[in-house]
């Protein structure tokens, strides 16, 4: 009798099957090549709409994903990230149920040649050094470069990098771990969801592993634009965003803060450091600051979903 394999592990007998699950909202024709690009790299595409209703402009672009390979599904009604990913994930399950591993992208989001491989590599030498891998996550996206692990985590092993917390696109999680997690939480609806499925993941003691190297190109904002056209090293969320990112913030800190306090100490500080600099730098900081406010006061009534 083979043994369970656990949470976080794989078998290294079978060779791994990946798919690719894009959520999708008014999106530009950048993600036909998106999808050009990891359709060659995995199994399966499949790109979720979570538009409602779908305008024209989506049809042309998502009808140009099926014209080079791509699975398409349309929610019937705005349900945010975290249930696009789970409807993707369930998509590609009943397309290759021999399904091991899943990479989640944003619609803006280009994959380099090679880069599905590195993942699988990472992760399969972390499991030989006997790493519980929760999730495997570039060296880099965007501007951003993974940052170490909190020192008073254990220590990695030769070999293999861990990383402290990721940003959901471009992470490759393995299917038990979807599993053992039970997906992604939709009653965030936006920001904060790959926060907390990383800390869910450390609860159970399994490891976000970083392929070094790796570099996903991704959009994390807006640039700042000076009056005389001098664009500032600063990038600033669309103002409805910031609702959800104070709303979700007392939500995480409330369910994560406890066992993970130096993350807790973290997230207030970057928020709040981010939250000064743009209302200084960037126009648009009236607006800004109520919606802060009332995503703050939105997350102390306990108010989760769309607003």
């Amino acid at each position: 009798m083979r043994r369970p394999i656990p949470a976080g592990e794989t078998d290294e007998t079978a060779a791994p099957v990946v798919g690719a699950a894009i959520a999708v909202f008014r999106p530009g024709p950048e993600l036909v090549t998106g999808v050009e690009a990891v359709g060659g790299q995995v199994a399966a595409v499949v790109v979720v709409v979570d538009e409602h209703p779908v305008s024209g402009a989506t049809r042309e672009v998502v009808d140009a994903c099926r014209a080079v390979g791509a699975e398409v599904v349309e929610h019937p009604a705005n349900r945010g990230i975290g249930a696009a990913l789970n409807t993707g994930s369930d998509r590609l399950r009943e397309l290759r149920p021999d399904l091991t591993d899943v990479i989640t992208l944003d619609q803006d989001s280009a994959v380099p040649d090679g880069y599905v491989a590195a993942l699988l590599d990472a992760g399969s030498t972390a499991r030989t050094a006997r790493v519980r891998v929760g999730m495997v996550a570039p060296d880099s996206v965007g501007s951003i470069v993974r940052l170490p692990r909190i020192p008073s985590l254990r220590a990695a092993p030769d070999g293999v990098r861990l990383g402290g917390e990721p940003i959901q696109s471009g992470l490759l999680v393995p299917v038990d771990v979807l599993d053992r997690l039970h997906g992604f939480d939709e009653a965030l609806f936006i920001d904060g969801v790959d926060t907390d499925f990383y800390l869910r993941a450390r609860d159970l003691r399994l490891q976000c592993v970083v392929a070094p190297g790796t570099r996903l190109e991704h959009r994390l904002g807006q640039a700042v634009t000076t009056g005389d056209g001098r664009e500032l090293p600063l990038l600033v969320a669309s103002t409805f965003r910031y609702h959800y990112q104070w709303r979700n913030l007392v939500t995480l800190l409330r369910r994560h803060a406890g066992r993970h306090p130096g993350w807790a100490v973290l997230a207030v500080v970057r928020a709040v450091r981010h939250l000064a600099i743009v209302t200084v730098a960037a126009p648009g900081r009236v607006a800004r600051l109520r919606e802060a406010y009332a995503g703050l006061r939105a997350g102390l009534r306990g108010e989760s979903g769309p607003r």
